[in-house]
């Protein structure tokens, strides 16, 4: 019995880790028969674990998720409130540059599976207490909101997505711009309110 459980333990950590890689390289477009023959299992003992596609690739999610949440941590240890944010933002961006599963997790997918975004907010709990200390240091500007950070860190991604052939560091770019419109001395009065993680949640559950 104790050699079954091993056995079963080894196979999902198998296909765990080929789905990590197969979502990482080709998103959301791979398939389950790639999957399993990446592990090297069959394509039952995938699905006895994971029935669906779907399945499977929310469990890769929760550990990237959980990767970003301990990126914020991480960050909070940096004595200056500003540079804090920048760390997180490069190694958030980094990470969905190199990964088109995340990068689509984060854009079309939430529409169709709305829970998957409820999965980020374990994310935007480790963001806000960045954001709050730039903001009461003084380096940040006021009216930044934590889903504007990461909307921004999507945004310097989106501009040169996760394609084979290019460039994965393309984001900082766009990023090092996302960053001074952010200083207090580049403000300007923004045009619309802010859009907050539940009020997009909401719109998720409704459209679904």
């Amino acid at each position: 019995m104790t050699s079954l459980r091993a056995d079963a333990e080894r196979n999902r950590r198998l296909i765990l880790e080929a789905a990590a890689e197969a979502f990482a390289e080709r998103g959301l477009d791979a398939g389950m028969a790639e999957i399993a023959r990446r592990a090297g299992v069959g394509n039952a003992t995938v699905f006895r674990r994971f029935p669906t596609k779907e399945a499977l690739f929310e469990a890769i999610l929760e550990d990237r998720l959980a990767e970003l949440g301990s990126a914020a941590e991480r960050a909070a240890e940096e004595a200056d409130p500003f540079e804090a944010l920048v760390v997180f933002l490069e190694a958030g961006a980094a990470m969905q540059a190199r990964d088109r599963g995340l990068f689509q997790a984060t854009e079309h997918h939430v529409l169709e599976h709305p829970e998957i975004l409820e999965k980020h907010r374990c994310v935007v709990e480790a963001v806000e207490p960045l954001v709050a200390r730039a903001q009461e240091a003084g380096v940040l500007r006021d009216d930044v909101t934590t889903t504007d950070v990461l909307a921004l860190m999507k945004a310097s991604v989106a501009g040169l997505p996760p394609l084979p052939g290019v460039r994965e560091d393309g984001w900082r770019r766009f990023l090092s711009l996302f960053l001074d419109g952010m200083r207090p001395g580049a403000a300007t009065p923004l045009p619309v309110p802010a859009v907050s993680f539940d009020d997009v949640a909401a719109a998720l559950h409704d459209y679904a």
